[in-house]
């Protein structure tokens, strides 16, 4: 049997490679993840692709934009949408910190990407970017992936009862703190607007 020259295998193994880029599912399950900051990489619209579940309980997924205020619809009820099926969440500019959050129906809970959304303040989602390919015997397209826990707690600490592959999102390198913080404009507002309190307080003051 000949073998294949080195030229020809570098460029598949960079094709398999590119893939996955990173480890999906979550490798270690049982250790908590870091929260993770997420953007929106370009104005438009945000879609999603339902990559599998494994739970016990019903949830569903949607997206809030922490900048705009925007929430989205809730998608990808667990244990009813059929593998690779994608829906529209809605639209961001470009920069927009976004979060998503889990419900989980049967137990009239909410948490999320972002621990301060969570009911138990905790992480509940593994984030991860995804080269495009094959999960679980479905192509999905290149974007984040995004796998869920549904228990208070951290529940198992495996994060895969609901996950999901997004478009138009991004990991960014601002820290949670960062992306909570007013913007320059809102605080120049609420600078003026309490300087401009203070002078009418003032001159009622001073006219008495």
């Amino acid at each position: 049997m000949r073998h294949l020259p080195l030229v020809f295998l570098a460029p598949v193994l960079l094709i398999a490679s590119a893939l996955r880029a990173d480890t999906i599912p979550y490798a270690t399950p049982g250790t908590p993840v870091a929260a993770t900051v997420l953007t929106a990489t370009s104005s438009g619209v945000i879609t999603g692709f339902f990559a599998g579940q494994s739970a016990g309980d019903d949830s569903v997924i949607r997206l809030v934009d922490l900048t705009s205020g925007y929430t989205s619809g809730y998608f990808f009820a667990n244990h009813s949408t059929v593998l690779g099926s994608s829906a529209n969440f809605g639209s961001v500019n470009a920069g927009d910190t976004v979060v998503f959050e889990l419900y989980n129906q049967s137990k009239d809970m909410t948490f999320a990407t972002d621990p301060s959304k969570s009911v138990d303040g905790l992480n509940h989602g593994y984030v991860a970017a995804f080269g495009g390919g094959d999960i679980d015997g479905v192509i999905l397209p290149a974007g984040i992936y995004v796998g869920m826990e549904d228990l208070p707690g951290g529940g198992d600490l495996d994060y895969n009862d609901n996950t999901f592959v997004f478009s138009n999102v991004s990991i960014s390198t601002q820290s949670l703190a960062t992306a909570h913080a007013p913007e320059p404009g809102s605080l120049f507002l609420l600078g003026t607007g309490v300087l401009g309190v203070a002078g009418t307080l003032r001159r009622k003051l001073a006219s008495r």
